[in-house]
């Protein structure tokens, strides 16, 4: 198993996103839910859940949004009793997530610093598509 934190997107998350206040972790994830990278205050596994479950609520948005006839999803935004998560385009065929602290954090700040991170470094974000080995990719 791959450590998420320690390649050179978990620095760069603990960075813009690890010292936002109520941020309670991060992580960055293929669109498909392929965990690529995580802040140092989610282990391995929870981070890898999270991506799983967040690719699952992407599938459910975009299917929201053809269902409203929009025009492409581009945020999502879940609140709990004690949470609110936040999920947002990261670059091409990557999504960035977000767990709060709480539910009175800061919405809009936090948004801001996923956002102010996508738009600086999106082609650092981007994550190769992944196709079946039959189809030239790599066998995963």
């Amino acid at each position: 198993m791959r450590d998420t934190h320690s390649n050179s997107l978990g620095w760069l998350l603990d960075q813009e996103l690890g010292s936002v206040e109520g941020v309670e972790y991060a992580v960055l994830m293929s669109s498909d839910g392929l965990l690529q990278a995580r802040t140092q205050t989610i282990g391995q596994e929870e981070a890898e859940k999270l991506a799983a479950v967040t690719a699952s609520l992407r599938a459910a948005g975009k299917a929201w949004d053809e269902h409203v006839g929009g025009k492409g999803m581009c945020q999502l935004l879940i609140e709990s009793q004690g949470r609110i998560g936040l999920t947002t385009a990261a670059a091409k065929n990557s999504m960035l997530s977000v767990v709060t602290t709480g539910p009175e954090s800061d919405v809009g700040l936090i948004t801001h610093h996923m956002v102010r991170l996508a738009t600086r470094l999106g082609h650092e974000l981007e994550v190769a598509e992944r196709r079946p080995a039959a189809e030239g990719g790599p066998a995963t």
